[in-house]
């Protein structure tokens, strides 16, 4: 189980530094088709929460089936964590910018330095959080880790876009984009290993909260960051491609055989 949570959270930091990458030597097609990609991230972590993140919190235990009206206070408290995961994380954008601004050419000239720092700030932060997620997932069980995996992988590499553009566009040497969008990475895979031994042997109560707050976190990304950035261009293209993303994702669930 470590090493997948270790294996799985570095293929999460992979990404944001293979975002990077492309902005920094194909811009103009990262550039094109970062809002295709943030898309098919949006499809996969809704149906991630819809379909496997709240059905798992809400899985009773046999002896708790046989009292029904313990059953509904139980799913009713895993749909109030949901909603504090989304209200925790809006909170929190509202506080530290946890997501770029993907115009920032429109941006005044004073105010790139202070966005870049925020960038900077912020997706750490967020990859602390996506990296906890990771550990949680595997905790949860082997598929749920897996598939939590891809939903972080797929929005992290639009980050890495984001991110670079972002400081790139502040006049930072393409060294020192690279190296800030590697320590954005490597805060994926330290969390995770960190959360996977602070969770030790977590109680049931304790993983579907966390799954509920996950699964709440994830509706957030994709409703408010990730969606209305794909409004912007090629709405029917985008949309089509959301549907893709949920598809994949019950896909990858049916194949994988979870389900409750």
């Amino acid at each position: 189980m470590f090493l997948n949570v270790l294996g799985y959270s570095a293929l999460a930091g992979v990404a944001t530094i293979a975002g990077t990458l492309l902005i920094l030597y194909k811009y103009d097609w990262a550039k094109h088709n970062s809002t295709h990609l943030m898309s098919f991230a949006a499809g996969i972590m809704l149906a991630l929460a819809f379909l496997h993140l709240i059905p798992e919190a809400i899985h009773v235990t046999h002896e708790v089936q046989e009292h029904l009206a313990e059953s509904e206070q139980e799913a009713q408290l895993v749909f109030i964590m949901v909603l504090l995961g989304f209200i925790a994380f809006y909170t929190m954008e509202s506080m530290v910018l946890l997501h770029p601004r993907h115009d920032v050419e429109a941006e005044d000239a004073h105010r790139h330095s202070r966005l870049s720092i925020l960038s900077i700030i912020g997706l750490t932060f967020h990859s602390l959080i996506d990296g906890v997620i990771i550990a949680v997932g595997f905790k949860a069980g082997s598929q749920i880790g897996a598939m939590t995996t891809v939903a972080v992988i797929l929005h992290e590499m639009p980050e890495g876009i984001v991110t670079a553009g972002i400081l790139l566009h502040d006049a930072m040497e393409r060294i020192k984009v690279f190296w800030f969008s590697l320590m954005v990475a490597v805060a994926t895979p330290v969390a995770a290993v960190v959360s996977y031994f602070i969770l030790g042997d977590a109680s049931e109560n304790i993983l579907k909260s966390l799954l509920a707050i996950a699964a709440g976190s994830f509706i957030y990304i994709a409703a408010a960051d990730l969606i209305p950035e794909t409004h912007k261009a090629e709405k029917w293209l985008n949309t089509v491609v959301l549907i893709i993303g949920m598809a994949t994702l019950y896909g990858m669930g049916r194949i994988l055989g979870h389900g409750h």
